[in-house]
């Protein structure tokens, strides 16, 4: 089957072909495909605005450079944070007004939307100053439907937090408002970093009473309701320990580290996998490993038993699992990567 490119431009030749490749079925099909070929990449953005920006795309295996599409003018001032990418679609904001604007984007094809802002007391809640949101995108198979998950937490004059759900549609083009009853969660990640199983995952404590209990917070798009899912019993690991979750091969993962610092390089970091989806009891550690410069920031699981992080001498650095080979991405680090498995498909984002 040919590649995204080429199909995109066959639009023009007829209208006949223009409707069979904008088929919601041919769409699916034509993703599954190539994703069954086993291309699959990382895509790199930039932070440096003094340049011509792009999006980049690397081979998650050699992570040599493979294409770039050219960010649109009326975007590259943007400080890129991207909240997640699925079937070639992908979901940002700017990191200076996070959550209150939100971008739909299929770079391969060069379609971009910029998401409507919804209402709260006839008020949009971009224009608070007391609001703080939590970000997830994720495709849902069951509708063919890409959402947005926005948590906004609101807080009084009397430091009193009242938290507010919102889902967008793509499909709907619009957001609805999500009843809750009671939503004892805090601390929540600014955005999702596991998206599987129908659900989006977050990092998050759970509140009893004064105590926050650290968990990961599941929101289901199918049930359209949120669960809690208890994190492995890594105590014995050490203390003051920093959780990151991923999804490692299929699985939900969790990665255990000491933040680097002056007196933490030359630690163990630990990967630890739930082999049976929402039983606690199958977490597994899965390795340890020592990295001599330490983690800052870790940024994804990659396809092929590695993890990409932030060092303590701020560079991209890769950690092989089994090998414990430490070795560096080659991009230039302009300050943030946004990283994402991604892989082209014809998704059109039609406004």
């Amino acid at each position: 089957m040919l590649p995204v490119e080429a199909l995109a431009k066959f639009q023009c030749v007829c209208k006949g072909r223009k409707n069979i490749i904008r088929d919601p079925k041919f769409i699916k099909d034509h993703f599954q495909i190539q994703t069954a070929k086993g291309k699959d990449y990382l895509l790199y953005v930039s932070l440096d605005r003094m340049i011509e920006r792009a999006f980049t795309l690397l081979c998650d295996e050699t992570f040599d450079q493979v294409l770039e599409f050219k960010i649109p003018s009326e975007f590259r001032d943007m400080s890129f944070i991207i909240i997640g990418s699925c079937n070639g679609v992908l979901c940002f904001t700017d990191a200076i007004s996070f959550g209150s604007t939100l971008y739909l984007c299929n770079p391969s094809i060069r379609k971009y939307r910029t998401v409507i802002n919804p209402m709260f007391d006839g008020v949009e809640l971009s224009s608070r100053g007391d609001v703080d949101f939590a970000l997830g995108f994720g495709y849902y198979e069951q509708t063919n439907d890409y959402l947005i998950i926005r948590i906004a937490i609101l807080s009084d004059e009397e430091d009193e937090a009242t938290t507010k759900i919102e889902v967008y549609s793509m499909v709907a083009n619009s957001w609805k408002n999500l009843e809750v009853d009671d939503f004892p969660w805090e601390r929540i990640e600014l955005k999702s970093e596991a998206v599987m199983r129908d659900s989006v995952h977050w990092k998050a404590d759970y509140r009893d009473g004064d105590e926050g209990i650290s968990v990961i917070l599941a929101y289901g798009m199918g049930e359209e309701a949120f669960r809690q899912i208890g994190l492995p019993n890594y105590k014995a690991d050490g203390e003051d320990l920093v959780e990151h979750i991923g999804v490692y091969k299929g699985n939900l993962a969790m990665f255990v580290f000491h933040q680097s610092d002056h007196f933490s390089w030359h630690k163990n970091c630990h990967l630890w996998v739930m082999n049976e989806y929402g039983v606690v009891s199958s977490w597994t550690k899965l390795y340890t490993v020592v990295i001599d410069a330490g983690v800052v920031t870790p940024i994804m699981f990659t396809n092929n038993d590695e993890i990409i992080f932030e060092d303590g001498e701020c560079d991209l650095t890769v950690c092989h699992f089994k090998s414990n080979a430490i070795s560096y991405l080659g991009v230039e680090d302009q300050g943030y990567l946004n990283s994402v498995t991604y892989n082209g498909s014809l998704v059109m984002l039609e406004d």
